[in-house]
């Protein structure tokens, strides 16, 4: 059975934080193997959503590390605090050339010797912005393995085959690590379209016209359930075993491509209690 996994943000408000509950709680019902939080411009507020989701039966909790933005003397603090809080791993982001930053393979060693469970690093379907090409996307993410990450995370795409060359592609380079493809489904399609543009995320025509056309139709949500449930199926029908979700702190759309994939949800014991 195709394993899954969720991502939250910190919220900013009361309102949002409850939101984020109630979308924790549904998904919760999902079994996934780990959930992680983003790194929050407040680490505080990080290390609290950290802390909430841990109690959630969100599988494993993982923290976020944006390395450019994190000072190499605060991170040994920092990684402390946040198992403290209940983190049993670290996704590292951003780490891959940041000279003023915390270079990824630092964290890697730093997380290792702190006896981290999961240390999870980012990759690429297609060729990150700012990376130099593709060869070096995949140098820097063999890199990462021979320092010591467990498993490989990707950017969100819409199309499988760029996953599924850039699978092949790193095993031809000798990357045996998991990676497991990142799915964002459709909630709000100006902000997602605006999000695929600043990270270099291909959508075919098509799709942006049918994206388009299903807000204007209301229609959005079952457009959103029937693009991912599609991608999530012939990902899986290649061999992929693992899904991980972004979420958006939103249950409905996740929790029906869920359900299609033949995920049964398990009823929250506080919902009958």
């Amino acid at each position: 059975m195709t394993q899954i996994s969720f991502e939250f943000f910190s919220p900013k408000t009361i309102t949002a934080a409850f939101s984020l509950s109630q979308a924790a709680d549904t998904l919760a019902g999902f079994a996934p193997q780990f959930s992680s939080v983003t790194c929050s411009t407040d680490p505080a507020k990080t290390l609290d959503t950290l802390r909430a989701l841990r109690r959630t039966g969100l599988g494993r909790v993982h923290a976020h590390v944006t390395c450019a933005t994190q000072k190499p003397a605060d991170f040994p603090a920092y990684l402390k605090a946040a198992q403290a809080a209940g983190a049993e791993g670290l996704i590292a982001l951003r780490g891959d050339a940041a000279p003023e930053g915390l270079d990824v393979l630092d964290l890697i060693a730093g997380a290792k010797h702190n006896s981290m469970q999961d240390i999870f690093v980012a990759a690429y379907p297609e060729v990150h912005p700012l990376a130099q090409s593709t060869q070096s996307d995949l140098d820097w993410l063999k890199r990462k393995q021979d320092a010591g990450a467990t498993a490989a995370i990707t950017q969100f795409f819409f199309h499988a085959d760029f996953f599924l060359r850039f699978r092949d592609k790193a095993a031809d380079e000798g990357i045996t690590l998991p990676i497991i493809p990142g799915i964002l489904p459709v909630q709000n399609w100006t902000a997602t379209h605006a999000m695929a543009r600043s990270c270099g995320t291909s959508i075919a025509a098509d799709l942006a016209e049918g994206f388009a056309r299903a807000e204007r139709e209301g229609r959005a949500e079952m457009m959103a359930i029937a693009q991912a449930s599609e991608l999530c199926d012939g990902l899986i029908q290649n061999g992929v075993e693992h899904l991980h979700f972004y979420t958006m702190n939103r249950a409905e759309v996740v929790s029906a491509i869920c359900t299609a994939l033949g995920k049964a949800p398990k009823q929250s014991l506080r919902r009958v209690a």
